[in-house]
């Protein structure tokens, strides 16, 4: 029997003409960070390519239409929904950890407690994980709002930023729950940062 035509919600406004690239550069920022990593959990994992290409892995979001769309893109792939800036850790995410690498890429400047999100995440590392994040660099703020009017980047995104991290309020963050940065760097011409985390 044909599946009834069930019109799904429009994802229009999480993409921008650009969107894509900037995905697949910051992907490429902390790529080296994920190579022959254990498990993988995605804190605030958006639409995006990773659980085709990471296993095992685990996906996160708190927007349910963000879900959604990743379980029918990704049938068999586990997806939770958290909403990391406001609980702990559900218990179905407690039982999979710890986890060898977890990621939080573009999700810090949507918070508006960065370390209480952190020290959340940082629960579900393994002993010698790595928590791997990428922001926009403040100095990107006129660029990024720009290019969310124009259409360029996501204007949901844009419209759901809290404040953008700068390099040592995310060392600050990152103390705050126990995390020291090991590694650190910009990229797409210093407008966006990456940063990896580890115990202290």
């Amino acid at each position: 029997m044909p599946e009834p035509n069930v019109e799904r919600p429009s994802l229009a406004p999480y993409y921008g003409l650009m969107t894509r690239r900037v995905q697949a550069a910051r992907v490429a920022a902390v790529e080296r960070w994920l190579r022959g990593a254990g498990a993988v959990l995605d804190v605030g994992c958006g639409l995006s390519d990773l659980p085709a290409r990471l296993a095992p892995y685990v996906g996160c979001d708190r927007n349910p239409v963000v879900l959604a769309e990743m379980r029918r893109r990704h049938p068999g792939v586990p997806f939770l929904e958290w909403d990391v800036a406001a609980s702990p850790p559900p218990e179905e995410l407690r039982r999979r950890a710890p986890f060898s690498r977890v990621l939080m890429l573009a999700l810090l400047e949507h918070l508006s407690d960065p370390a209480a999100a952190l020290a959340r995440v940082a629960s579900l590392l393994g002993e010698d994980g790595r928590l791997v994040v990428t922001t926009p660099h403040p100095r990107g703020r006129l660029a990024l709002e720009a290019g969310a009017r124009l259409g360029l980047l996501s204007r949901h995104a844009d419209e759901e930023h809290e404040d953008l991290v700068s390099p040592r309020a995310l060392a600050a963050a990152a103390a705050s729950a126990g995390l020291a940065v090991a590694a650190s760097g910009t990229f797409l011409l210093g407008l966006n940062q990456w940063a990896v985390l580890a115990r202290r």
